[in-house]
């Protein structure tokens, strides 16, 4: 597999750096530096949302609306943040696969809620999920109508999300055994039916890509990785600084809930780096995140009874 690997990362890097050589000098609609201010304040935004809008939102549960208000503007955000920067997205990790899981799979989400949770707010048909469907389509109609080029998908991406499925299934039974840990032994676990176990664990992928991916991905190792590399980080530096900023993004798992908070989004915040980083695309990085997300306790829960 390593061969395939860095054929694939020697491709994606060469479009990438053709690209970015490319994207330099088109003529923007905004004036840069306004571009670059309203960028970064889209960014400061995203973060904020993220790392004491939704962290806090754990330590209030009574406030139930504000895990759907940092979901729905956080949606709204990264689109807009698409939109602004739609002629430097290379920049960015963000392709036409890319898009496409955004535009789709968060619509998606609501769907998955109806039918497994019960008196969600973002439940479809519910009004503030029917935020995430018109905001899904105005921008999906208008992309195709003014920029259709940036929804053409690559052979080269799909790779890249299978490398990250891949990746994801490796994470999920690496870290099996911690989250095992974390599980039993109390309450006890009977030895689940192997195929009963793994049967949820495509919808929950799916569901996962349009929940937590869409949303961390786009940010951490898309526009974080890019603004930062623009503004001359080094990207060794770059790679455990959004992996610590991941984790802060977590730390709601304290301290009910250790090992994901040590162990597991730490490791996925460098897996989830090196993939974006090598594939300069975050499909790889939302594959990944997905299925680690989705198989990762059903792997742990395989393992309890044995501990």
């Amino acid at each position: 597999m390593t061969p395939v690997i860095l054929a694939l990362a020697h491709t994606s890097n060469r479009l990438w750096r053709d690209e970015a050589v490319n994207l330099q000098t088109d003529v923007y609609p905004l004036n840069s530096k306004t571009r670059e201010t309203i960028s970064w304040a889209l960014l400061a935004g995203l973060l904020f949302l993220r790392l004491p809008l939704s962290t806090g939102a754990a330590y209030f549960p009574r406030l139930t609306w504000l895990d759907p208000l940092y979901e729905i503007c956080t949606y709204a955000l990264t689109l807009y943040l698409i939109w602004l920067e739609q002629d430097r997205l290379v920049l960015f990790h963000i392709d036409a696969l890319v898009i496409v899981m955004i535009v789709f799979l968060k619509p998606l989400e609501t769907l998955f809620l109806m039918v497994y949770s019960d008196n969600h707010l973002l439940a479809f048909p519910g009004f503030p999920s029917l935020l995430i469907w018109v905001s899904a389509a105005v921008f999906f109609f208008v992309l195709r109508k003014q920029r259709p080029d940036l929804l053409k998908v690559r052979k080269t991406s799909w790779r890249w999300f299978g490398l990250g499925v891949l990746a994801g299934i490796g994470k999920a039974l690496l870290l099996g055994y911690p989250m095992a840990r974390q599980l039993g032994p109390n309450p006890p676990y009977y030895k689940p039916i192997l195929f009963n176990a793994l049967l949820p664990v495509l919808p929950y992928f799916l569901f996962q890509l349009g929940y937590a991916a869409v949303a961390e991905e786009p940010l951490f190792r898309g526009f974080l990785w890019g603004h930062l590399r623009k503004a001359g980080w080094n990207e060794w530096w770059i790679w455990p600084f959004q992996t610590l900023l991941f984790m802060l993004g977590h730390l709601y798992y304290l301290p009910q809930q250790p090992v994901p908070f040590w162990i597991v989004v730490p490791i996925g915040g460098l897996v989830q780096g090196l993939l974006a980083w090598k594939s300069r695309t975050i499909a790889s990085s939302m594959a990944a995140h997905g299925l680690s997300n989705a198989l990762t306790t059903t792997v742990a829960r395989l393992i309890v009874p044995y501990i």
